[in-house]
């Protein structure tokens, strides 16, 4: 047996853990060790000497991109990064690089495009669960600025300029229905909100910055959808349409919804077609309020359009008002009684895809740490792609153990110069002892 001593402090190089995403090529591995060795600049060297000759390698490009971000050279890692991923759109680690440099260039909409991207090709494990925890941070984040800068500027904003293509999905009013049924106007706008961003000709101003809008302004949900002041609300919104209205419980367990569609520019409301039916048809009513909407719209849909907002999610209304129940809370940032809601959607209709996908954000929110700036993100929340074999999953432990123990990773420096963490903890140095056969790698 072998016995390795290391500093727990050690910190492992600013990359993203996805296997086996690299090529296995001689060449590709050569360069690869370049940066998780740091060389950077011979990295550059040595990729862009290949690109002429490998004008199909989304490695290559994406290695590139990787040197010119940890070089700082942004605009030249966005424009590799991008080449990669035209060659290789499904690549997570590139998508995980972009996502982390469209934050560090400000950019928090395109970062949780990526972010979701990676999602899609890495769904499971810790990282993924990092990434979650990462975009509702940003969502958030991205929100509040808008809505802040929205009222500041709001002098300044001419409807006149807002796109005829784009709405927002305001909430229904609530005064209809009993208590215990009023959590299904936020599924209402939540459902109605995806549908409508499925048509390809519509921007959908999302409930994340409307929820910011009515925070800064002090309106409650109930109170979001008024014919009077529904155009300020688009407007502040960057939203040529305001969708809401109002739903209504019936006698005989029956439901009535009643939209409305104001034009933010001249303050008319259209009056598309009702929907009434039993309560446990709420999805259905909501897909005859979306397509009376588009109509309304006067948006001519394609076969592909319709048949994906026509499509639905559950059919199960217990599990869509646990589902409303869950957006509220998580809403409100009440993740743990958010997951139990989602969950038990979750359990009453194990295919309500939607349930499944916010509980496993609400958890994330629960489980994984905040690491605040994209400095700490990328220093804490992820390793090096390239270290390759059983020191590398050594490593991964090491690492594990130091942030479960209350250690932060330093950012720079020599190591005996411990890093003081966003909570205020400084690390202290330890010995590990890791006994085994190792690798003889270099």
């Amino acid at each position: 047996m072998e016995l390795l001593t290391v500093r727990l402090l050690i910190v492992l190089l600013s990359a993203v853990v996805v296997g086996g995403c690299a090529s296995n090529s001689d060449g590709h591995r050569g360069l690869q060790r370049l940066i998780a060795r740091g060389q950077y600049r011979q990295a550059e060297q040595a990729l862009l000497l290949q690109t002429a000759d490998h004008p199909h390698d989304a490695v290559i490009r994406r290695m590139l991109g990787i040197s010119y971000y940890h070089l700082q050279d942004y605009n030249s890692a966005a424009n590799w990064l991008n080449r990669s991923l035209e060659l290789d759109p499904h690549d997570a680690v590139t998508r995980f690089y972009a996502g982390m440099l469209a934050e560090r260039t400000g950019d928090l909409e395109t970062a949780v495009h990526h972010y979701e991207n990676f999602l899609h090709e890495k769904p499971t494990g810790e990282l993924a669960r990092q990434t979650r925890r990462r975009i509702v941070e940003l969502r958030l984040e991205s929100a509040g600025q808008f809505s802040r800068q929205a009222l500041a500027e709001e002098k300044d904003i001419s409807p006149g300029a807002i796109s005829d293509s784009t709405v927002t999905v305001v909430y229904f009013s609530d005064r209809f229905l009993s208590e215990a049924l009023r959590p299904l106007t936020t599924g209402l706008a939540e459902l109605l909100a995806a549908d409508l961003a499925r048509v390809g000709t519509l921007r959908v101003v999302g409930r994340g910055r409307l929820n910011a809008l009515l925070s800064e302004l002090q309106i409650l949900h109930a109170a979001a959808f008024d014919t009077s002041s529904a155009p300020r609300l688009g407007k502040l919104l960057g939203a040529a349409n305001v969708l809401g209205g109002t739903i209504a419980e019936l006698p005989g367990e029956k439901l009535r919804i009643d939209p409305g569609l104001v034009n933010t520019k001249s303050g008319e409301v259209a009056l598309p077609r009702e929907a009434v039916g039993n309560l446990d048809e709420i999805i259905h009513l909501e897909k005859q309020v979306a397509l009376a909407a588009i109509d309304g719209l006067g948006i001519k849909l394609t076969k592909t359009e319709r048949d994906s907002i026509v499509a639905v999610p559950t059919e199960s209304f217990v599990a869509f008002l646990m589902f409303s129940r869950g957006l509220e809370w998580f809403d409100q940032a009440e993740y743990r009684k958010a997951a139990q809601e989602f969950n038990r959607a979750v359990e009453a209709d194990p295919g309500f895809t939607e349930a499944l996908e916010m509980a496993l954000s609400a958890e994330a929110m629960i489980h994984a740490p905040s690491f605040g700036t994209i400095d700490y993100f990328e220093n804490n929340a992820i390793f090096d792609p390239f270290i390759r074999g059983r020191s590398g999953e050594i490593e991964k432990a090491l690492a594990g153990t130091s942030h479960r123990l209350g250690f932060m990773p330093e950012t720079g420096g020599g190591y005996d110069e411990p890093y003081v963490g966003p909570y205020g903890k400084r690390p202290i140095t330890a010995t590990v002892i890791v006994q085994g056969q190792f690798d003889n790698e270099p």
